[in-house]
């Protein structure tokens, strides 16, 4: 995928993150933006001062470890193959076959006994 991210996959990348409308001005106009307005748009989730960088990084980063790895890894996942799904009702039954997935182990009993015990859960490994 390396190979894809010099700036000539832009029209394919583009549209899926700002709508074509969009994407349609910033490429014909050839306008540059700045970071508040790339926010904005949706081109990055947030903006932080240059000395936050790290810490926002680290902190997000964080957020997301603390969740289970086998759920973040079929979010992942399932966001990736949905994006060029043919239909809302294959994204649907990706989701369902993922969902199903993730009750086997004890990582969902665990989410809930987590949630009513108020506590961080603790994860059973991939």
């Amino acid at each position: 995928m390396q190979e894809y991210l010099t700036g000539v996959a832009v029209s394919y990348f583009l549209p899926r993150m700002v709508g074509a409308g969009r994407a349609l001005e910033l490429l014909l106009t050839a306008r540059v933006i700045d970071a508040p307005e790339a926010e904005r748009l949706g081109l990055v989730s947030r903006v932080v001062p240059p000395e936050q960088l790290l810490p926002a990084a680290i902190e997000l980063a964080e957020e997301i470890a603390a969740n289970s790895e086998f759920g973040v890894w079929m979010t992942k996942e399932g966001v990736r193959a949905n994006i060029d799904a043919p239909s809302l009702r294959h994204a649907v039954q990706l989701e369902y076959r993922t969902q199903m997935a993730g009750v086997y182990g004890d990582n969902m009993a665990e989410a809930f006994a987590a949630f009513r015990e108020k506590r961080p859960p603790s994860w059973e490994p991939v």
